[in-house]
């Protein structure tokens, strides 16, 4: 999978292998099916994070995450049976608010490279097909992240250890 990881928040940095693997294990491991072919991740700052939430969702203030969906025609199949799409498939695309994830681990007193994992987990549950917009889809939501989370780390791949964050207030 030639999955797409864009970081256009100045000062940022990941590493771009590092997140090929959480996403190749979230694939492999996780207990939902997950869209065909290959999967965007942006990395943004606020203002392209308002700027994405008010075009697409006429809400221009600061969100943690947006997720797009891809080609849904082309839903992965059963674990264990070979994928077939065009190898052109397009899975979605992730975007990642770089800022709000260190803005929310300050205020809950977490590490801004695990609110940024849980944020890539939370985007990639939505593209699997889950949904927090009312209160028992996001208890169901909140687990689903819990689970993956302890998928990635029982797979060595959290926390992150490939990533800086650049000095905000």
């Amino acid at each position: 999978m030639n999955d797409e990881i864009a970081i256009t928040r100045k000062g940022f940095k990941i590493s771009r292998r590092e997140v090929r693997a959480i996403l190749k294990t979230l694939r492999e491991h996780a207990p939902w099916k997950f869209p065909a072919g290959t999967l965007s991740v942006a990395f943004v700052d606020d203002a392209k994070i308002c700027e994405l939430h008010k075009e697409f969702l006429n809400d221009p203030t600061k969100t943690d995450v947006i997720t797009f969906p891809g080609d849904e025609v082309f839903t992965a199949p059963e674990r264990g049976v070979p994928a077939k799409f065009p190898s052109d498939a397009f899975a979605g695309e992730i975007v990642i608010c770089v800022d709000q994830a260190m803005r929310a681990a300050k205020e809950l007193g977490n590490a801004p490279a695990d609110e940024l994992l849980l944020y890539l987990v939370h985007g990639w549950l939505h593209l699997a097909g889950l949904d927090d917009l009312s209160d028992a889809p996001r208890a169901q939501m909140r687990s689903a992240e819990s689970e993956l989370l302890a998928v990635l780390r029982s797979r060595g791949n959290a926390p992150l250890r490939n990533v800086s964050f650049p000095p905000f207030n």
